[in-house]
């Protein structure tokens, strides 16, 4: 699968620390990870050093959709 690697994202919804991503490193560190973070947006999600990852809070979410951001719900699980 890490042939894959430039044509892939893995997508990763969380409101918690990703230690478990040591435990899928193999798998998953050849891979561009987008985290997307759900609850307080002032907590600080950990991410394992050496992956390749973007980080995104409701806040920029909503920087930028704009007022389209209604379409990503923070209220369900609909940002999973």
């Amino acid at each position: 699968m890490a042939e894959l690697a430039d044509q892939l994202d893995i997508v990763i919804p969380t409101i918690r620390n990703l230690d478990f991503l040591e435990q899928w490193r193999p798998f998953f560190q050849p891979y561009h990870l987008i985290i997307i973070q759900d609850g307080d947006p002032s907590k600080e999600i950990k991410v394992p050093e050496g992956f390749d990852y973007e980080l995104y809070k409701r806040t920029d979410i909503e920087r930028i959709l704009g007022p389209r951001a209604w379409a990503i719900s923070f209220k369900d699980s609909a940002c999973r």
